[in-house]
C-alpha cells in the first residue's frame, strides 16, 4: 500500500494513527500541496488532489480519510479492531468519526484561518474558539462514562478525534479538563498516537 500524505494534516494523522494501530506495512509519500509541481502529481493520481489518499496493490485509490480506516478495518485482520462488529456499536463509532470531522476539525480549519488572517476579525475568532470550547465541554461530559471515546475500545473515533485535540492541546488548555485531560494523557501514551506526534513534530522542526 502506498500513502500519499503530510504531516501536519488532520485527516492523514488520523489515517497513519489508523495504520500504526493495524500494525499495516505502508509505503508513505509526503505531498506538500503548497509545491505546485507535487500538486500536479498528486491530480496525476487523483483528480481531487486532496489528501490522505490510499493506493492498494490492485492499483484501486481509496480517497478519503474515514474511508481508508474503513478500508484498513475490513482488509487487515491483525491490531486493533477499530470499527466494532456489532452494528448499535458501529453507527456510534461512525457517528462520533462525522461529529468529529464537523464540529472540531472543520471548525477548527476557519478558526486557524480567521487567527491568521492579516486584519484578523477578533469578534469572528472568538465566536469559532466558543464554538470549540463548547464541543470540548461536551466530549469532557462524554469521557466521565467512557474510557475511550466510545467505550472500552480504541476506535475509528479516537482516531479522528485525537489529531484534532493535537491541534487545540495548548490554546485550549485540555489538561484542565478533568476527564477529557484523563483521555488526552492516555491517548499520548498510546504507541500509535505517539508515532504521529514524534513525525508532527520532526515536520516543524525542518520547517521553523
Amino acid at each position: 500500500m502506498d500513502l500519499y500524505y503530510h504531516p501536519l494534516s488532520r485527516q492523514s494523522q488520523k489515517v497513519l494513527i489508523a495504520l500504526y494501530e493495524k500494525q499495516a506495512h505502508f509505503y508513505p509519500h509526503i505531498i506538500n500541496l503548497a509545491d505546485p509541481y507535487a500538486r500536479r502529481e498528486l491530480q496525476r493520481i487523483d483528480a481531487s488532489g486532496h489528501l490522505p489518499l490510499l493506493r492498494i496493490a490492485s492499483g484501486e485509490i481509496i480517497p478519503d480519510a474515514s474511508i481508508i480506516v474503513e478500508y484498513l478495518d475490513t482488509n487487515i485482520e491483525q491490531g486493533t479492531q477499530l470499527i466494532p462488529a456489532l452494528t448499535k456499536d458501529a453507527l456510534q463509532v461512525r457517528l462520533y468519526d462525522r461529529l468529529s470531522d464537523t464540529r472540531l476539525d472543520t471548525v477548527i480549519d476557519h478558526w486557524l484561518a480567521a487567527k491568521h488572517q492579516k486584519l484578523s476579525n477578533q469578534i469572528k475568532v472568538k465566536q469559532l474558539e466558543n464554538e470549540l470550547l463548547t464541543t470540548l465541554d461536551s466530549l469532557d461530559r462524554r469521557l466521565a462514562t467512557y474510557h475511550w471515546l466510545c467505550g472500552d475500545s480504541f476506535s475509528l473515533a479516537d482516531c479522528a478525534t485525537i489529531p484534532c485535540l493535537l491541534t487545540l492541546e495548548t490554546d485550549f488548555k485540555l489538561l484542565d479538563y478533568e476527564h477529557l485531560g484523563r483521555y488526552w494523557i492516555q491517548a499520548t501514551l498510546r504507541g500509535a498516537v505517539n508515532q504521529v506526534q514524534e513525525e508532527v513534530a520532526l515536520t516543524l522542526a525542518r520547517t521553523s
